[in-house]
C-alpha cells in the first residue's frame, strides 16, 4: 500500500471516528445550574485565598469548578497505559510555586521517587534531597511510606471509600502519589483538584502535596480531601473538613483524648458559632479554627452513632449539606430528619451520657468541656442572648424547682430549636421542639437538680444553602426570655372525631385541672390550645387556641384542607402566668385528593410528533399556586405491548391552567403507541388512565437513541472506497 492509498484509508477510518465521537459528545449534558454558579465559584477562590491563605485545598477545588464547563464527574476521561513508575527515577511536577499570591502560578520542579509502597509513591523534591543529603531523604520517604500503607491509607479508605470515587483512575495506576514538597505561606499540606484533570498543568495522577516538616495528620487530612472530591466535588466544606478532621482521629494524629485543638480550644469556647456557614468574618480568618472544631465533633458524632457505612455514604452522596447528611443516613436504615439529629447533637455535647434514649445524648469516645451560661436563680428574665442560624446558646441551671416554664420571644425571621435536658431523681429526659411564633414550654420533674437549655435559629424543614453562599455567620437574632417556677396544669380527659380524608377535626370535652384539681375554665386566666406537630420531628406545624363553653369545656372544631399532606401528632396544651399543662392525644394523617384527568393529544401532519395536554386537581385549599408550582409532570410513552418506551416533561401554562408538552419529535418510533400522564407532588405519584392508542410514522434504526440514518451511509460509502483502493493498489 503505497502513501495516498494509506491517505485515503486514514482518511475514510477518521471519518468513522469523528461520526462516533461527536454523536458520543453529544449525548454529554451540560449542568445548567452548574455553568450558573462557575463565575460565583471563581469569586469564591478568589475571596477564599484573602480569608484563609494557608488552607489552599478549598482555594483550589473552586477555581478548578470555576474553570470547567462541566461537573468534573461528567467530563470524559482519559485511556491511558498503567504508568511504571520505577525506584529513584527522577520525574518533574507542576506545582503551586508560592501560596502568598494570587492567582497562584504553576511551575515544574523535578523530584526523585525513593520509596515505593503496594499504594503509593514517595518522591521527594531534588532541592531538599541536596539540603537534606539522600539518604535521610530516603529514610524519610520510606518513614511515610510505611506510614501510608499500614495506617493512612487502610483507614482512610474504610471510612470514605475508594480514591478513584466518581471520577475513576486519571493515570490508570492505583499507587497514590505523595510530594514531599517545601511550601511556603504557613501550608503544610494540600490536594489539588487540577491533577484529576487533563489540564496543561495537571500532572494526571492521584496525588497530595505535603511539607517536609509537618505530620503525619496533615497526609491524613489531605489524603481525605483527595477521596472525597473524587467522589463528591463541591461538597460543602463544613462536611469536607469535618471528614478530615476525623481522618485524623481514625489514624490517632493530632488528637488528645481524641479531641482535636480546634474542638477542644476554640469550639468549645464559641458554640454561638454556625454549624452550616464557614467563618471568615476575623482577620486572617482565624475564627474558622471554630468551624473545624465543630465540624469535626458533628462527623465524629455521626461516625459514632451510625458507624462506618454512613459516613462512606455522606461522602458518596452528591447532594450537599444538610441534605446530604439526611440521604446517607437513610441508606444505612435511619430515617431522621437533619434538625432531630442536630438538636441530639446539641445535646450530646452537654449531657453525655449515652445510658438512656438509645445513646443518642452522649459520647462514648470522647469528653468535652463545652462553655455555657449559668442561671443562679429563678424566676429570672434574660435578654439579648445570641442565637445564630444552627449555632448554639446553651444555658444551664442548678437545683431549679421541680415545674419552670421557659418563655421565649419568637424569631425574627426563622424558626427557633430547642432542646431541653432535665436531670432529676429518675435520671434525664429530653424534649425538643422547632417552633416560629407563641413559644412556652413547660420543664418539670421530681428532685431536679440540673438542667440544660439549648436553643438555635433553624430552618423548619432540612436547610438548604447554595454552596456559594456558605462562608459568613449566618442569620443572627437576640432572642430574650423569662423563666417562672410553676405548677402543673393536667389535661383529665378529652373528646375528639377525625376521619382520614374528611379534614373535618373537632376536640371537645377537654377537661383541664389544676394542681388542686379544680377544673379550668375561661375566667382561670389559662389558655388551651391544640398543638400540630409533624410525626417523627420536633417541629410545630401550627398551634391553635381552643374555646371554652359550660357544655363542651374546652373545644375546637376545624377543616384540616388546608393542611400540607402529613403525619400529626396532635397534643392539648394549657398554659398560664406560671402553670403549664401537655397531653398527647393522637396521631392523624391529613391526604388530599389528588385527581389526573385522561391527557389529551394531537399528532402533526405527518404522524412523527405529538403534542400532548393535561390536567389535575388538588383539593388541598389555598394550594394550587404551590401544586401548579412545584409539582413534577411526565408524559409516559408506552409500546403496543404496554412496554414503557420513553418519558417527557410538561410544563404548566397558568393562562390555559393546564400542562403542555410542545412538540415531541417521535420519528425515531414506527407503530402503534399510547400514553399516560404522572403527576408527583407531597410524595405521592399519580398516573392518568390510558389514552387512545395512536400510530407513529417514524422511521426507527436498531439504536433507538441515535439517529445515524445519514451517517452510517456515509461510513458505508467510505469503508467501501477504502476497501477497493486498497485492493486495486494491492494489484499493481
Amino acid at each position: 500500500m503505497n502513501r495516498r492509498t494509506r491517505k485515503i484509508a486514514y482518511f475514510s477510518i477518521s471519518l468513522v471516528f469523528i461520526v462516533l465521537l461527536g454523536n458520543s459528545y453529544a449525548t454529554l449534558g451540560i449542568d445548567t445550574e452548574f455553568n450558573l454558579e462557575q463565575n460565583e465559584y471563581a469569586k469564591v477562590a478568589y475571596d477564599l485565598f484573602k480569608s484563609d491563605p494557608t488552607n489552599p485545598t478549598q482555594v483550589l477545588k473552586y477555581k478548578y469548578l470555576s474553570e470547567n464547563s462541566q461537573p468534573v464527574s461528567d467530563l470524559p476521561k482519559l485511556s491511558v497505559p498503567v504508568k511504571t513508575d520505577v525506584i529513584d527515577e527522577v520525574q518533574d511536577f507542576w506545582m503551586i510555586d508560592s501560596f502568598e499570591s494570587y492567582p497562584y502560578t504553576y511551575v515544574k520542579r523535578s523530584a526523585q521517587l525513593l520509596a515505593i509502597g503496594a499504594n503509593s509513591y514517595v518522591y521527594i523534591l531534588n532541592s531538599l534531597i541536596s539540603y537534606h543529603g539522600l539518604s535521610n531523604a530516603r529514610a524519610k520517604a520510606e518513614d511515610w511510606r510505611d506510614e501510608f500503607e499500614t495506617t493512612i491509607y487502610p483507614n482512610d479508605v474504610l471510612y470514605f471509600g475508594d480514591p478513584d470515587g466518581y471520577l475513576g483512575d486519571i493515570d490508570g495506576d492505583s499507587h497514590i502519589t505523595i510530594l514531599i514538597s517545601d511550601l511556603d505561606g504557613g501550608v503544610a499540606g494540600y490536594f489539588d483538584p487540577n491533577n484529576e484533570g487533563t489540564g496543561p498543568t495537571s500532572n494526571q495522577r492521584e496525588m497530595v502535596y505535603v511539607d517536609y516538616d509537618t505530620t503525619y495528620g496533615v497526609l491524613a487530612h489531605e489524603f481525605q480531601h483527595l477521596i472525597h472530591f473524587n467522589h463528591d466535588e463541591d461538597e460543602f466544606w463544613w462536611v469536607d473538613e469535618g471528614c478530615a478532621e476525623l481522618a485524623k482521629y481514625l489514624n490517632g494524629y493530632d488528637v488528645t483524648n481524641n479531641l482535636t485543638v480546634f474542638a477542644r480550644d476554640y469550639f468549645a469556647h464559641n458554640v454561638d458559632d454556625s454549624l452550616l456557614y464557614w467563618n471568615y468574618e476575623s482577620i486572617g480568618g482565624k475564627d474558622v479554627r471554630i468551624d473545624y472544631g465543630g465540624a469535626y465533633l458533628f462527623i465524629f458524632y455521626l461516625a459514632e452513632k451510625y458507624g462506618v457505612d454512613a459516613i462512606t455514604f455522606l461522602v458518596n452522596e452528591t447532594a450537599g449539606g444538610a441534605l446530604g447528611v439526611e440521604n446517607a443516613l437513610a441508606n444505612v436504615g435511619y430515617i431522621i430528619e437533619f434538625n432531630d439529629l442536630f438538636l441530639n447533637w446539641a445535646t450530646a455535647l452537654y449531657v453525655d451520657d449515652t445510658s438512656f434514649g438509645g445513646g443518642l445524648y452522649g459520647f462514648t469516645n470522647l469528653d468535652i468541656m463545652m462553655d455555657y451560661e449559668l442561671i443562679s436563680t429563678v424566676p429570672t428574665s434574660e435578654i439579648n442572648k445570641l442565637n445564630r442560624f444552627y449555632g448554639l446558646y446553651v444555658a444551664k441551671l442548678n437545683s431549679p424547682p421541680d415545674y419552670l416554664m421557659f418563655e421565649p420571644t419568637d424569631p425574627a425571621s426563622t424558626y427557633l430549636g430547642m432542646s431541653f435536658a432535665v436531670h432529676d431523681m429518675n435520671g434525664w429526659t429530653v424534649t425538643k421542639s422547632i417552633q416560629d411564633t407563641d413559644i412556652v414550654e413547660f420543664l418539670n420533674g421530681t428532685l431536679v437538680d440540673e438542667v440544660y437549655i439549648i436553643t438555635s435559629l433553624m430552618a423548619a424543614t432540612t436547610p438548604i444553602i447554595p454552596v456559594v453562599n456558605q462562608f459568613g455567620l449566618g442569620t443572627t437574632d437576640y432572642i430574650d426570655f423569662t423563666l417562672l417556677p410553676g405548677s402543673p396544669l393536667t389535661v383529665d380527659s378529652f373528646s375528639y372525631n377525625y376521619v382520614s380524608g374528611n379534614w373535618n377535626f373537632s376536640l371537645y370535652n377537654v377537661v383541664i385541672l389544676d394542681e388542686n384539681s379544680t377544673p379550668i375554665t375561661d375566667s382561670s386566666g389559662v389558655d388551651v390550645y391544640v398543638q400540630f406537630q409533624f410525626d417523627g420531628s420536633s417541629t410545630i406545624y401550627t398551634i391553635l387556641a381552643m374555646n371554652y363553653s359550660v357544655s363542651l369545656d374546652w373545644y375546637i372544631t376545624l377543616s384540616l384542607q388546608s393542611f400540607d399532606e402529613a403525619t400529626y401528632d396532635v397534643s392539648i396544651i394549657a398554659s398560664g402566668s406560671s402553670q403549664y399543662g401537655e397531653s398527647a392525644v393522637d396521631l392523624i394523617n391529613v391526604d388530599h385528593i389528588l385527581a389526573v384527568e385522561e391527557p389529551s393529544f394531537a399528532l402533526n401532519s405527518e404522524s412523527t410528533g405529538i403534542y400532548v395536554r393535561a390536567n389535575a386537581s388538588y383539593t388541598q385549599l389555598d394550594a394550587w399556586n404551590s401544586f401548579s408550582e412545584n409539582v413534577l409532570v411526565m408524559i409516559l410513552l408506552y409500546d403496543s405491548q404496554g412496554v414503557p418506551v420513553d418519558a417527557f416533561s410538561m410544563l404548566y401554562n397558568p393562562s390555559t391552567n393546564d400542562w403542555e408538552s410542545g412538540l415531541i419529535d417521535l420519528s425515531m418510533y414506527f407503530g402503534n403507541y399510547h400514553i399516560k400522564v404522572s403527576f408527583r407532588y407531597a410524595g405521592r405519584t399519580v398516573k392518568s388512565v390510558v389514552s387512545d392508542t395512536f400510530a407513529i410514522k417514524g422511521n426507527p434504526l436498531p439504536t433507538a437513541s441515535l439517529d445515524f440514518s445519514f451517517w452510517m451511509g456515509i461510513i458505508v460509502i467510505s469503508i467501501g472506497i477504502s476497501i477497493v483502493t486498497i485492493k486495486r493498489r494491492s494489484k499493481r
